[in-house]
């Protein structure tokens, strides 16, 4: 067996590098599920404590180490944007679109019925974003096109003959947060309860 002592060794350098792939892959399982964890438990802290709640609280509520949360997300900035990141394109998409709408008064319509949408899909959320800190870079970002489509929609009723002449962006913002809260109450018919909301609001805006 001339040869037995090579094979012995490349079977044993076969069987490390398997090893290490082994354990490479089941580092990054770990990873992806501590991501996960993190992302989840950050979710809930935010939404019982805002924005301030401190990353040992996030880590202790996710079962990990802090060490390992700042792995992950080394700043504050980053989990938000992790946690919050999609809902909030999400939310600038539709304010964006109903701002644009060649209809102002639908447009006014879609804005409300998004915020709507948005507390039914993430209860809170939009309470956090709008009362948190928002020094993170997400939330500075979602404040400012948040204040210019407001304005453009305020602008673009105003221009129509049926709106009173003294509507501002802030009344918009008014109307988006009494809506809200309609919406966060809940219970049956919601949607229902919600829809005549909008249209008694909407009704208000018009010039009598």
């Amino acid at each position: 067996y001339p040869f037995s002592g090579k094979v012995g060794v490349y079977s044993c350098s076969v069987s490390h590098i398997g090893g290490e792939v082994v354990a490479e892959s089941m580092n990054r399982a770990d990873a992806r599920r501590n991501r996960v964890r993190i992302i989840n438990a950050a979710r809930a802290a935010f939404s019982d404590h805002g924005l301030e709640v401190s990353a040992a609280a996030v880590a202790r509520h996710a079962g990990v180490g802090t060490a390992t949360l700042y792995r992950h997300f080394p700043t504050r900035s980053d989990l938000i944007d992790a946690v919050f990141g999609h809902e909030i394109e999400h939310c600038l998409a539709f304010l964006a679109d109903a701002a644009r709408t060649s209809d102002p008064w639908q447009g006014l319509g879609k804005a409300l019925d998004a915020v709507v949408d948005l507390e039914l899909a993430a209860p809170g959320l939009a309470s956090i974003i709008t009362t948190s800190d928002r020094s993170a870079p997400l939330l500075e970002q979602f404040n400012r096109h948040v204040l210019q489509d407001l304005e453009r929609l305020a602008e673009r009723v105003r221009g129509t003959s049926e709106a009173r002449p003294d509507l501002t962006s802030g009344d918009i913002g008014l109307l988006l947060t009494g809506v809200r809260a309609i919406a966060a109450g809940g219970g049956p018919q919601i949607r229902t309860r919600c829809r005549r909301f909008i249209t008694l609001i909407t009704e208000g805006v018009r010039r009598h």
